[in-house]
This record gives structure tokens, sequence and C-alpha cells, in this order.
């Protein structure tokens, strides 16, 4: 049964009609009094019913309760936006393959709190594409930040779209094929890929900037490689969880192309 916020708009209604609030709980059949006093929700059905009786059209917001959840903090769902297959939706998925994370009906990325601009920006991606706002974690006496969800349908959502819940490691994981089939979408999750797992660094002895992408799970690594082959970058495997880009034109031409936050003033 769908259920919906109950708003000041909706209480006044009821508290300015001409009928008695006894009145009202036989035309309805139902106890009017809960709605004014303790309830946060209403049944789609009652609601249709007030609708009916007050003659007036209340824009509820729909809420998800998840019963699982017992009554705690997180008892209501917000419901989010449509989801479509986009380049902000690819970088996105890039960014839950390197730092992010599923368990159970809870989604959380991982930050250095340092690097609030960052933070912001995937913040702002991850609000823009739900229409929700995702919480922040910051940890004080260490560097580690966090934005973090719990909603069963954005985990719903980013599962059709090519992601698990649980270890991304031990569910072998990869880069979906909806992205490697579409160059504008690889290049966006490759960035999110970079800004996540990846390093951007300057060598100051060769004078020389350097990309590497790091990752223990072996077959998005390879994806990886793959991938950014596909789209005219030679990655060369460094060892069993590196693979490093060297060559400069190379490095110019994939910072230019691919914009990864982590390039700001790498070119020096």
């Amino acid at each position: 049964m769908k259920r919906y916020l109950i708003t000041k708009r909706l209480k006044n209604h009821i508290k300015n009609h001409p009928y008695t609030i006894r009145e009202m709980n036989n035309l309805l059949g139902f106890e009017i009094r809960n709605i004014l006093n303790k309830n946060l929700t209403i049944r789609k059905d009652h609601l249709q019913k007030i609708s009916s009786l007050l003659q007036s059209n209340f824009r509820l917001k729909e809420i998800y309760i998840d019963y699982g959840k017992n009554l705690g903090e997180n008892i209501f769902t917000e419901f989010i936006k449509k989801i479509k297959k986009s380049k902000k939706v690819a970088e996105f998925i890039g960014i839950m393959l390197g730092d992010g994370n599923i368990w159970k009906n809870r989604i959380r990325i991982a930050f250095d709190k340092r690097n609030t601009q960052y933070i912001n920006h995937v913040s702002n991606l991850f609000e823009e594409i739900f229409g929700i706002k995702p919480k922040k974690e910051i940890l004080e006496k260490t560097n580690q930040a966090y934005i973090y969800c719990t909603n069963l349908f954005v985990v719903e959502e980013l599962s059709k779209l090519g992601l698990m819940r649980g270890s991304k490691i031990k569910n072998n994981l990869g880069i979906p094929q909806w992205i490697k089939e579409n160059k504008g979408y690889s290049k966006r999750c490759i960035k999110g890929l970079i800004d996540t797992d990846g390093c951007i660094y300057r060598c100051k002895r060769e004078k020389q900037t350097y990309i590497k992408s790091t990752n223990f799970n072996k077959r998005l690594l390879d994806d990886f490689k793959k991938l950014t082959k596909d789209l005219g970058y030679f990655f060369a495997k460094a060892n069993n969880r590196n693979v490093c880009l060297y060559g400069r034109n190379e490095v110019v031409k994939f910072i230019k192309d691919i914009q990864p936050f982590k390039s700001n003033g790498a070119m020096g």
C-alpha cells in the first residue's frame, strides 16, 4: 500500500473544515485524529477519501516504508528519479567501481576529506542522477570521509546498471557492457575510475607526468586496460595491480580528453 507524507496544508484543511472530528470519522471510516496528532504518513486510500470529502487535491510526497528496518531511523525510503543511461551515470558507475561499496540497501563512497571539491562534485552528481541528497560523514581524527545513502531504490537501480552488493573482488566485478559499447560512456567511466583508484603525478627527475591506475580486482584492471586501449591510450602493466600511462603525448591527450579531477596542476 502506497503511503504519503502528511503536510501542514493537509492538517489545516482538516482543522478548518466545518465537520467535527467525530463526523469526519464516521464519514471516512477511520480515525482522523491520528493524522492530526500522531501519524507521519497517510495511506493512499485514506488520502483519496479525505481529498474527496474536503474537495481539494493534495500533492503529497510518496514514501516507501521498509518494514524490515523495524521502525528504525531509516524506515522511510525516498522515491528517486527514473534513471536513464547517460555519461553522468557512467561516471558514477566508475566512481562506485573505484571507491564505492554496496551493502544490503546502503551505498557508501570513500574519500580523502581534504578533497572537498571532489566530495562536493560526487555529492552533486549523486543528487542530479537520483533526485535525492546523500549524507556526508567526516571522521575527525583521520583523513577519511564518506558520502552514503540508505535507499532500496538506489541499490536496485545500480544493480540493473551492472553493480552488485558485497565485495567487488569476490563478485569479480568489471565494467558493465553497456558502458563498453559507447565511447562517450566509456570516457566518463574511465574518468570516475581515475579520480578514485587512479593517480596522476609529476616525476621531477624525468620532468614528466605519469598516470597510474591501481586495482586489486584483476577483471576490473583488465577491463580498464582494454577500454583505455580502445580509446587510444596504451597503459602498460607495471605489476599485478597497477597499469601506467608513460608517453608524454598520450598523457597530455588523456588529460585533455578525459578531464579527470586529479589532473588539476598535474602538468605543472
